[in-house]
């Protein structure tokens, strides 16, 4: 089953996304811009990384494709999803050239809708870099609420960086943002 939006829909990682995934994870804004860290990745690697996926109660891994030229974009993931307290955090990634375009609000709100609605879900949560800005302003555009500050949490770029911890609840969701 896909989540079908109004200009993009989101489904299972495929085989064909690995040239996306790849530009993706190998950009280093991109990598900048994110938690975590990884090293560069190989094309053989990326491909056996998506062989090697398998259906997780806990992860939700969607790819994003835009409807227009059916071409995958980005991904957005649900992970550690907890369906007795009801809680899960937030990921998105979109290729540079497609970024600043509404791509990455209507992949939110549709993911957000998803987790709310049918899996049950009560609180959704995201953890952004405190120098990545634009990320912070489209979970905001998005309803989150800018909740704490994880102090000197992620290292880049020589030196330790704040994470401000950002949410929504189901009460307050809003999916035409």
């Amino acid at each position: 089953m896909n989540i079908i939006g109004n200009r993009i829909y989101l489904r299972a990682v495929e085989l064909s996304d690995k040239e996306m995934l790849l530009d993706i994870i190998n950009d280093e804004q991109t990598e900048s811009e994110l938690g975590g860290w990884s090293f560069p990745v190989s094309d053989l690697n990326q491909e056996e990384w998506i062989k090697s996926l398998k259906q997780d109660n806990k992860t939700l891994r969607c790819v994003i494709v835009n409807k227009e030229d059916d071409k995958a974009i980005g991904t957005v993931i649900l992970s550690d999803i907890d369906y007795k307290n009801g809680i899960a955090e937030i990921h998105i990634k979109i290729g540079m050239q497609i970024r600043s375009k509404g791509y990455g609000t209507e992949t939110i709100n549709l993911i957000v809708g998803y987790a709310f609605n049918e899996l049950r879900l009560n609180c959704i949560y995201a953890h952004i870099n405190s120098y990545n800005e634009k990320s912070q302003k489209l979970f905001e555009k998005c309803g989150f609420v800018k909740e704490g500050i994880l102090r000197d949490r992620i290292f880049k770029k020589g030196d330790y960086h704040n994470i401000y911890s950002y949410s929504l609840l189901k009460g307050d969701f809003n999916g035409d943002r």
